[in-house]
């Protein structure tokens, strides 16, 4: 071993050189000191990853036993060159020995275009879709069909791993297939939505101005495979085929006044479709919402109960304001949506009122009372609330957006200018006319609670003054971002939706006192509303620094269903009790690097209050990104450049997850080459295994059981000459001559001993 000198105190210290370069490993490699207690990192990415990072992380199984990534390198099975025209997906998958890693893209034998299009809710399996082709450009420009595949994560990622998902998509113009998009699926991707295809893909779309919405049944179970349009009335005719329908609240198309919503558009086993699409009046963004009952009846939402109707679009839909759809629970049972139409209250004549002020609205859809046991196809629309109700005759609620949806329909959080409730809430707080006041709606009780007040502007909430607003803020740095198109930053907790964490920059707390944007708690049960971005013990003025905006993933509005599950930017746990955020703030001594990075709060049971803690390094030298806990808390998956395992030592960005009871048993170490009298060996050869009716045994393997014949033998007694005569047995169990000694004529030796006289031979 070569040594370094050192001189210390003017004498030579020498240093082993391997000890140095272990030590500064050592410093570099440190994990935070300030990650919770029990939670330990794994990294989750491979080691060797083609020279490049893993650039960000596209989903985490809700059991956090798996999670798929994307990055630029070709490694884990993967041959083509990172400056190919499709860039890999890969799958890790958890071990008891550690992560391993396989490629996600169709292998190239079955298309020239990979392409990755969504998850199943479990991260079970993958949805693809492949287009062949000689090239990439072929199967662009030329191709005349198009194939979904599904592969299982647990099988060899291989061609016949691959089978194809549901009928073949082709034009039957008989021209390319050309362009279209994925709309979403089922949680079990049994049911796929196709939308904008340039061409027709079946009969009934030949002619028509819009591009139809399609719905394709894979045949999951005893279904028969199909492909069958949506928007259709109840004569299987196109409805309305000047417009184009849209997912949910649609997107291009929707109304100016409208944000695009798609939460639960498509119910978890996909009998029920919601879109949007405009109904023959003289404005084309004036659009009504309708549901698509198991492919085979429509039924339209946003309308009074009364008077019945049974072809769609019904009575006045050509004059009716626009409505918008807001979200539906998973089941499809509880469908929210808002308009501008007094839509209650006048059942009994039919006649409908155009308040100008918007409202949001509950329908109940399922079985009506005479038939409880109704197909899919059955199903009414039994019952419509309005939810934004003022107690004050006359007063508009003046609803400016929801903001989530509870999975199961119990709750819906929503921002209205009215007020909606009568005295304080437990934190001593009321609506202000005029302000965004944050509401949330109890489906089950049919209670509306004030939360709080939210910043639209400098110093303003709505059109009123409001000190609790920042007077920095400026451009889009206000709370409209709750009311975001597709993405607002804010997300429920359990399924009833109990929990709501989100970021404001209003000082909605009294231990919130900076002008920056901060992440904050809402119990539904108590009324509580507790701020989480704060330092850990009390750490950079608890958190109050207006340099330092604190925020968590953007919440999803639904789409895929790697999005509808968040199973790539859950920021809450189920339980509520567990939230990951991130910011640039050092809210932990260990964060020194003054960049991004994230951190866990934990609530102290029987309490709003909680405990923050540093889940990344701390000294990355880029920003932490793609936080995601499990919904049971025991992973958070991020990733980072900064190695904190000893075998990251690439300074690329990989894939971490600080789990609970996390880490993995140590490998067994090397066998070390030999070196001086090491390789020499035994002097002598070691005595014979004496074990009586054994056979020879395997190096590192349990020795072999003795033949059953010889297993029960009782070994004989040794013979008391065993040497023979005139031999005796020496020190080294060698039988050896015994030397006679001289002796008188009147001598004898004494039994069972032997006189020797010299060395023994």
């Amino acid at each position: 071993m070569r040594l370094k000198k050192a001189n210390v105190g003017g004498a030579c210290v020498c240093v082993p050189v391997v000890l140095v370069v272990l030590y500064a490993f050592a410093l570099a490699t440190t994990p935070a000191l300030a990650l919770p207690a029990g939670r330990v990192y794994e990294q989750v990415s491979p080691v060797y990853k083609g020279g490049y990072g893993a650039n960000q992380l596209f989903a985490v199984a809700p059991s956090g036993e798996s999670a798929a990534f994307f990055s630029k390198g070709a490694f884990a099975g993967v041959y083509f060159a990172p400056a190919a025209p499709f860039l890999p997906d890969y799958a890790a998958h958890r071990t008891s020995t550690g992560w391993t890693t396989a490629p996600l893209l169709e292998p190239t034998a079955l298309t020239p275009q990979p392409q990755v299009k969504d998850f199943d809710s479990s991260l079970g399996s993958v949805l693809g879709f492949a287009v062949p082709g000689a090239s990439e450009t072929t199967a662009e420009r030329e191709g005349t069909e198009g194939q979904f595949l599904t592969h299982e994560l647990n099988t060899p990622n291989t061609v016949e791993n691959w089978p194809a998902a549901g009928p073949v998509l082709q034009s039957v113009t008989g021209g390319p297939l050309g362009s279209f998009f994925y709309d979403g699926a089922s949680a079990d991707l049994c049911h796929l939505l196709v939308a904008g295809a340039n061409h027709p893909l079946l009969p009934a779309a030949v002619g028509v101005p819009s591009a139809p919405m399609y719905e394709l049944n894979r045949g999951c179970g005893a279904e028969p495979q199909s492909l069958n349009i949506v928007n259709l009335n109840n004569s299987r005719g196109i409805l309305e085929p000047s417009c184009t329908p849209e997912r949910g609240s649609g997107g291009h198309l929707r109304a100016a006044s409208e944000n695009e919503h798609f939460f639960n558009a498509i119910a978890a086993d996909g009998g029920e479709v919601f879109f949007t699409t405009c109904t023959g009046g003289e404005d084309e963004n004036q659009l009504q919402l309708f549901v698509r009952l198991g492919g085979a009846r429509t039924l339209e939402v946003s309308r009074p109960l009364l008077p019945a109707c049974v072809e769609v679009p019904c009575g006045k839909a050509p004059e009716r304001p626009s409505s918008g759809f807001v979200g539906s629970s998973e089941d499809g049972s509880k469908v929210f949506f808002t308009s501008t139409a007094s839509l209650t209250g006048r059942e009994e004549t039919g006649e409908e009122l155009n308040t100008g002020k918007r409202d949001l609205y509950m329908a109940g859809i399922g079985c009506p009372p005479t038939k409880p046991a109704c197909a899919i196809a059955e199903r009414e629309v039994t019952s419509l609330i309005r939810v934004s109700q003022d107690p004050v005759p006359g007063e508009a609620a003046e609803v400016q957006g929801s903001v989530r949806v509870a999975p199961d329909g119990s709750r819906v959080y929503f921002i209205a200018r009215g007020v909606l409730t009568k005295g304080a809430n437990p934190e001593g707080g009321a609506p202000v006319k005029g302000a965004d006041n944050l509401y949330v709606y109890d489906s089950v009780s049919g209670t509306t609670a004030y939360v709080t007040d939210l910043c639209s502007s400098s110093e303003s909430s709505g059109v009123v003054d409001d000190v609790h607003c920042p007077s920095s803020l400026k451009g889009n740095n206000n709370d409209t971002r709750l009311l975001g198109t597709v993405d607002p930053e804010a997300q429920t907790g359990d399924a009833a939706g109990k929990y709501l964490v989100f970021a404001s920059f209003g000082q909605l707390a009294p231990d919130d006192t900076d002008a920056a944007q901060d992440v904050y708690r809402y119990d539904a049960e108590t009324g509580t509303l507790a701020r989480v971005s704060l330092g850990e013990n009390g750490h950079s003025a608890n958190g109050n620094n207006s340099a330092f905006d604190a925020t968590i993933t953007k919440g999803h509005l639904g789409g895929r269903v790697e999005e509808q599950f968040e199973m790539n930017n859950r920021a809450i746990t189920e339980d509520g009790s567990r939230i990951v955020f991130e910011t640039s703030e050092p809210l932990s001594p260990e964060a020194i690097n003054g960049l991004q990075n994230v951190y866990e709060w934990h609530a102290t049971p029987g309490t709003a209050e909680g405990q923050v803690a540093l889940i990344s390094g701390g000294r990355d030298s880029e920003p932490v990104s793609s936080p995601v806990i499990t919904p049971s808390g025991r992973d958070i998956f991020f990733v980072t450049a900064q190695g904190l395992v000893p075998q990251d030592t690439d300074g690329a960005r990989d894939v971490y997850d600080a789990r609970l009871g996390g880490g993995f048993p140590a490998a067994p170490e090397e066998r070390q080459p030999c070196s001086g009298d090491a390789c020499q060996g035994p002097l002598t050869n070691p005595a014979p295994l004496l074990v009586p009716g054994s056979f020879t045994q395997i190096p590192g393997q349990n020795l072999t059981a003795p033949p059953a014949s010889t297993r029960s033998r009782v070994p004989a007694a040794p013979r008391k000459h065993a040497c023979g005569r005139g031999y005796r047995r020496g020190k080294r169990g060698r039988c050896v001559r015994t030397k006679k000694r001289a002796r008188s004529a009147t001598s004898r030796p004494r039994a069972g001993r032997t006189a020797t006289t010299g060395a023994s031979s």
